[in-house]
């Protein structure tokens, strides 16, 4: 169970980056506007390509072709293959070690990468908003799902309020200009003044939508690290056991069998979760972040058909993990 708990929080990524890429595409209620400056879709397409690369870190057989030999392999070869000794199963542990350390850094990276998005986002966010979002988390100390899932419709609510509240101020304004000068000069002045209103409004309205969800992404990153300190503290356990290889008794090396079978068992899994489903969906989303706004009906947006089609891979994903895992 640990290990699809695991294996369950690498798919979260790949669905909450989903979730980000419908929020900061197509439109909100039928409203005809970019909700998010070319640079987001492009600093996600970026987040894309490199959650790609850090989900890829190919299969034992693979690896095995890069130099990186199985480590259940090496210890079958003890006794069995001959000049295999116990410093070729360390040298080995070794190199996995090395790889799995390279593989935390860039999940490392990856959730700095993150961060800086959400970082980006709060400061284009107008002050109301981030006062609210203060407020929310102060009244949902520790919850962030709550809160961040209460955050877009409110704030949501709020942007189009003040859209609306803009706009019917600037009509006023033409109106009362209309009656007391009645000139053609009034109404133009009025057309601008709204025109900036509403343009003034929906600037920061990207960022107020977006906030949420970049939120959770970065928490979701952050619970994701723990796949490569799992595999890391399997690895030190197995490092301890090669110690006392002089003193290994059958009991004891039936036992290291077992936990490198594990540790690779993880590994496997997560390659084949990548193969077979994360990196088709990563591409719907890379696509769907390249062809945005395309209104009601299009790919973009919550409910649009690339949102869906991200949802449902991830989903299949989850129930497939236990099969994964075994290996079929």
């Amino acid at each position: 169970m640990e290990n699809q708990r695991l294996l369950k929080a690498l798919v979260a990524v790949v669905a909450t980056l989903g979730k980000v890429a419908a929020t900061v595409t197509g439109s909100h209620r039928d409203v005809r506007q970019r909700v998010s400056p070319k640079f987001l879709h492009a600093a996600l397409r970026k987040f894309t390509q490199s959650l790609r690369e850090t989900l890829d870190h190919g299969d034992v057989t693979s690896l095995g072709h890069r130099g990186v030999p199985s480590l259940g392999q090496a210890l079958a070869a003890l006794g069995a293959t001959p000049g295999t000794t116990w410093a070729d199963v360390r040298a080995t542990a070794k190199a996995w070690w090395e790889l799995v350390a390279a593989l935390g850094e860039r999940w490392d990276r990856l959730h700095e990468e993150a961060n800086e998005l959400c970082d980006t986002c709060w400061d284009a966010n107008p002050s109301w908003a981030k006062h609210l979002w203060l407020k929310t988390f102060r009244e949902r100390p520790g919850d962030n799902l709550e809160a961040t899932a209460w955050w877009l419709p409110v704030t949501l609510d709020r942007v189009e309020g003040t859209s609306a509240g803009a706009t019917h101020e600037a009509q006023v304004a033409a109106a009362t200009s209309e009656e007391e000068e009645a000139t053609s000069e009034a109404m133009d002045e009025a057309v601008v003044a709204t025109s900036r209103a509403r343009a003034a409004t929906w600037r920061g309205h990207w960022a107020v939508v977006a906030l949420g969800p970049l939120k959770l992404l970065v928490d979701v990153c952050d619970k994701a690290m723990e796949f490569t300190w799992d595999m890391q503290s399997q690895l030190e356990e197995i490092e301890d056991t090669l110690k006392w290889r002089e003193q290994m008794f059958p009991n004891v090396f039936e036992a290291l069998v077992a936990d490198v079978a594990e540790f690779e068992r993880l590994w496997e899994g997560s390659a084949r979760l990548f193969k077979h489903h994360l990196l088709p969906t990563l591409w719907d989303i890379h696509n769907l972040l390249l062809s945005p706004y395309a209104g009601p009906g299009g790919p973009g947006g919550p409910g649009g058909p690339g949102s869906r089609a991200v949802a449902k891979r991830c989903r299949k994903a989850i129930k497939d993990i236990p099969r994964l895992l075994r290996r079929q």
